[in-house]
């Protein structure tokens, strides 16, 4: 691996749940381990399903050619516009790491869900049956780029605490933005 590898991080703006509209997502791409190289924001509805397509267009930019790996903040933005890290991945031919701080509990989901969504069975595909483990605390799932390599990655990202950088910057920009100053952990 190289030493000077980028990251894409990508995180979400807050958002008022179960409203109509939109938030947008923030991109950060980042030198390892914490040089942060450029930014990108698109917009995508909130419960909506155009995440996949607004990420792999972070992708066609002029960054996309340097990225070596995406870094998210879990697989779902704006609520449920769930990503679709398989076909990020076969359309980026970049592999996609998802992190969290705890295992999400599939059958709450399941029924969140089929509560709010005609939908549902599709969302919920998506998150299923990904290739997964745990490592420094995350959960994390791991699509086109191995468990080993995918933990080396998160390593060499992270500077303090347990999340990666390049997600870190995400959650703090996005964060800024809508409120006028970063809060909150990503």
């Amino acid at each position: 691996m190289k030493r000077y590898v980028r990251a894409l991080g990508i995180d979400d703006a807050p958002f008022k749940p179960h409203t109509k509209g939109e938030t947008f997502i923030i991109g950060c791409v980042v030198r390892a381990p914490n040089y942060l190289e450029g930014v990108l924001r698109r917009n995508i509805e909130i419960d909506g399903r155009d995440a996949t397509e607004k990420i792999i267009s972070m992708m066609e930019g002029r960054f996309g050619v340097q990225v070596r790996v995406i870094m998210m903040n879990g697989v779902t933005f704006g609520g449920f516009n769930v990503a679709d890290l398989k076909r990020i991945y076969e359309e980026t031919s970049v592999g996609v790491i998802s992190v969290v701080r705890k295992r999400p509990d599939i059958a709450e989901i399941e029924a969140a869900l089929k509560k709010h969504f005609s939908d549902w069975e599709e969302r919920l595909a998506l998150m299923k049956n990904l290739p997964s483990f745990e490592y420094n605390g995350l959960f994390v799932h791991n699509v086109g780029i191995g468990e080993e390599e995918a933990k080396s990655l998160i390593k060499k990202f992270t500077v303090r605490g347990k999340m990666p950088e390049p997600i870190r910057m995400a959650h703090i920009i996005a964060s800024g933005i809508l409120y006028g100053e970063s809060r909150g952990k990503a």
